[in-house]
């Protein structure tokens, strides 16, 4: 049995297990995760264990997406460019990192807007989910601003893509077709509005990247007749497809993903 761990900190849940495992069952893999909260003092001892071949692999959420990559060996093109990776595999003794979050934000908007060309979407977060959208959405051909509470990340990596960094969503004029929120905030039990009102004027799509939850953020784009609202459960699960089959090298079940994804959220 390969034993792969899912790391964070903190991490309450993660859908991976749970879903994951079940799709390895069902498909008779041997293959196995476990979540484990890690503080940031502990993920060299996490890596040196992926490394001794203990672990195969790793799924990274925050705050290690980041910090992992001066800690392998390889890191795919696109985990370079978002700075973050959220899959470590040991491949015949090398460390290789990879994001596929970009693509689970990119397929997520794809079932509501099938080309992403021209459309102007703006970000909201500078960590390494809403890189990796912003990252992604460029990529399609959207026109991609972002925001961050902290203003000097998000100019940092807007600078560094190419894409248009907002200090101050009040006094911008950029009227979004789409705003995408991957920002801590919806996580929290107490939420706040980041979205000025005005900035809803021509917004279409509104996708949240937190799942299992209620999103204040979702709920004012509701309120201000968004036509599409996407939760986390559809990102998710597009970022779960290809990671699946760089786990597995095998196409993943679409819809029995989907399926097991609804039944894990059930039992929250």
């Amino acid at each position: 049995m390969d034993k792969y761990w899912i790391i964070g900190h903190p991490l309450d849940f993660s859908l991976s297990t749970p879903v994951l495992n079940a799709l390895f069952k069902e498909m008779g893999i041997k293959k196995e995760f476990e979540s484990k909260d890690i503080k940031p003092s502990g993920l060299k001892k996490v890596i040196n264990s992926l490394r001794e071949g203990e672990l195969k692999g790793l799924i990274t959420t925050m705050p290690h997406k980041t910090p992992s990559i001066s800690l392998v060996d390889k890191v795919s093109e696109e985990a370079r460019k978002i700075d973050a990776v959220n899959l470590t595999i040991n491949e015949k003794g090398k460390l290789v990192s990879y994001n596929t979050d970009y693509m689970g934000a990119v397929g997520a908007l794809k079932t509501v807007l099938p080309s992403l060309k021209g459309v102007k979407i703006h970000v909201l977060g500078a960590g390494g989910a809403a890189r990796a959208a912003a990252f992604g959405f460029q990529k399609e051909g959207a026109l991609v601003s972002i925001w961050n509470r902290t203003p000097d990340r998000a100019k940092e990596f807007a600078e560094k893509l190419g894409i248009e960094w907002i200090e101050d969503m009040r006094t911008w004029d950029g009227k979004p077709d789409v705003i995408v929120n991957a920002t801590s905030v919806s996580y929290q039990t107490k939420q706040s509005t980041l979205v000025p009102f005005a900035l809803w004027e021509k917004v279409t799509t509104a996708m949240d990247a937190v799942y299992g939850k209620t999103s204040l953020f979702l709920e004012e784009a509701n309120a201000m007749n968004v036509k599409n609202l996407l939760t986390g459960e559809l990102w998710f699960v597009n970022q779960a497809i290809p990671m699946f089959k760089l786990i597995t090298g095998k196409e993943a079940p679409k819809k029995r993903l989907e399926e097991l994804t609804k039944e894990a959220l059930s039992n929250l």
